[in-house]
């Protein structure tokens, strides 16, 4: 029996053992299919994670913010919070839409249409009209606290007031969470 005798064989193989150049073509598709199809289910495998209280440029109508991470919602979903922006522009938002982490000096750029047009500007901003003093710590900063004599890591979850603070305390339930003065806070980490 010889090849052509056999039309429907695939791949064929020839006198020597080797594949002709189409059925050869096909067995190295196969193959790098195989040995990337681990990266190609991953998918964004090769993305940075983040914790509660990174810093990270996050992309937001169109420009990227500055913005500090609140919570971990999945392994690729995360709740910011905007530097400077009230709490009603917190927003969850896909790792996608992270840029990177924040280096210093930040220069943001101006807000968002939908900011203005609501008659919002960063709290940061001359045009913001508080006059209040703005505070020493953001939303979403980790912190180190005195309590009781000891000094214990912890992340701020809410600015309530200039140099008042509701912080959660790393590692314990939120029955521990308490508000304080800006003097209980050490240096940041």
């Amino acid at each position: 029996m010889n090849d052509q005798s056999l039309p429907n064989q695939s791949p064929r193989v020839h006198d020597m053992g080797k594949f002709d150049d189409r059925s050869s073509r096909r067995a190295s598709l196969i193959a790098l299919t195989l040995a990337f199809s681990p990266l190609l289910l991953l998918g964004g495998a090769c993305k940075e994670h983040y914790v509660v209280g990174d810093h990270v440029w996050v992309e937001w109508e169109g420009n990227d913010y500055p913005a500090v991470i609140m919570e971990v919602e999945g392994p690729a979903q995360y709740r910011v919070h905007y530097d400077g922006y009230d709490s009603i522009w917190d927003e969850s938002v896909n790792i996608t839409k992270i840029k990177g982490r924040v280096t210093l000096p930040v220069v943001p750029p101006p807000p968002p249409s939908k900011v203005l047009r609501r008659g919002g500007a960063p709290i940061s901003s001359s045009s913001a009209g508080d006059g209040g003093a703005l505070s020493r710590y953001n939303q979403g900063q980790r912190v180190r606290v005195r309590w009781h004599g000891k000094v214990y890591p912890a992340t701020i979850i809410e600015v309530l007031g200039e140099e008042r603070y509701r912080i959660h305390y790393e590692g314990f339930g939120p029955e521990w969470d308490e508000t304080i003065k800006g003097s209980r806070i050490k240096a940041p980490r």
